[in-house]
């Protein structure tokens, strides 16, 4: 029987980031994860995901994102690899006002340097996207690439240096409760697993793991392709072609990454999935592909042919409000959540991990979670 002083379940970008601020204090902590850490079925093992400081009118998540920031530039400098590159976003707007609108007074107030690009700017910079579709645009340098993958593994490295532990494939299937809390979770092989305090970050897992709370949480699938161009591949790179999102089109799409090809998402909620398993998902499909071709022919026409191209289904689990749930466990005063993330959680995943830790140590964190609390949604 295993003791320590805080186990984590869930090593994506959360678990470990709480692993890493925990160790960090010299706090004893055990991450647990059914795959690998980092592993290709969780969200936090794709190549490439999205950082940007870009969240319309929601100064509050804009202000987390430039905590965030600040800890991925330490961050490739602790690990001593290119986790992070800011090459920039550009949100295209093709509306005069909205989402692009509220997100620049947002960071002109947070005097984060941002800038209005025209159309004639746009065509000159980018000439690859066809400007008659937009307004205009909003482009920020700080925005960039998070390497997914790399990132997990950074940071499970640090935690590990710093004294943690991390165990790979333990499947909890057990969560033992007391008049106290959560006394240890046992696993598929039979194990026990005691802390003192427990923190559950399973992504789209942790509904079905805590299902006894009824988290008010919602898991759809989400869709996602890589396509590689036809012609004038180089001027996709990374230091020629931004990060960008077209909101109002629900897609959000990265510059040409080293195996040749660039990834769009499609970032609208998708349908319900009651079950979901990451390790058994499949192609996205042909309409997804006609969705992304048709996208593409709006917005960037040359790569609409595309001839090759790899489409995946993933996961998004989301509070049913939007919002983040990030709280105690009702009845378990020993044991906390991170969930509901739905696509935008991991460029803020040190942030959410730090406060995690916090919570585990009785400290106040340093973001306020007031609005992530799960008694949200009984009123």
């Amino acid at each position: 029987m295993a003791k320590q002083g805080v186990v984590i379940v869930g090593g994506g970008i959360v678990g470990v980031s709480a692993a890493y601020w925990l160790s960090k204090n010299r706090i004893p902590v055990t991450l647990l994860d059914q795959y690998e850490v980092p592993n290709r079925w969780s969200a936090s093992g794709d190549h490439l995901q999205l950082f940007g400081l870009t969240h319309g009118r929601d100064a509050f998540y804009s202000e987390m994102s430039a905590k965030a920031l600040a800890f991925w530039r330490v961050l490739n400098k602790e690990s001593g690899a290119e986790v992070f590159c800011a090459h920039g976003m550009l949100d295209l707007a093709e509306a005069e006002h909205g989402y692009e609108e509220d997100s620049l007074r947002v960071l002109k107030d947070m005097r984060v340097p941002a800038q209005r690009l025209e159309k004639k700017h746009i065509a000159k910079l980018y000439p690859m996207i066809n400007t008659r579709a937009v307004r205009w645009g909003l482009f920020h340098k700080d925005g960039g690439i998070i390497w997914a993958f790399r990132a997990v593994q950074a940071l499970a490295s640090l935690a590990q240096k710093q004294g943690a532990k991390v165990r790979p494939h333990v499947r909890i299937t057990e969560i033992v409760k007391d008049k106290n809390g959560i006394r240890c979770l046992r696993d598929a092989a039979g194990h026990s697993w005691e802390g003192e305090r427990f923190i559950f970050a399973g992504g789209c897992w942790t509904p079905k793991l805590l299902a006894q709370w009824r988290l008010p949480v919602r898991v759809t699938r989400q869709a996602q392709i890589y396509v590689r161009p036809l012609l004038n591949s180089g001027r996709y790179r990374p230091q020629h072609f931004p990060v960008f999102s077209v909101k109002s089109a629900g897609f959000y799409g990265f510059p040409l990454h080293i195996h040749g090809f660039l990834k769009f998402v499609d970032d609208r909620r998708g349908p319900l999935e009651k079950k979901p398993d990451p390790a058994a998902a499949k192609d996205a499909g042909t309409v997804f592909e006609k969705k992304c071709r048709k996208f593409l022919g709006r917005f960037i026409p040359e790569l609409e042919r595309f001839t090759e191209s790899e489409s995946s289904i993933g996961y998004y689990v989301s509070g049913k409000d939007g919002d983040f749930v990030v709280d105690r466990l009702p009845g378990a005063p020993n044991s906390f959540v991170a969930c509901g993330f739905s696509g935008k959680g991991f460029g803020l995943g040190p942030v959410i991990g730090g406060a995690l830790a916090d919570l585990a140590q009785d400290r106040k964190p340093e973001i306020n979670l007031h609005r992530f609390r799960i008694s949200r949604f009984k009123r």
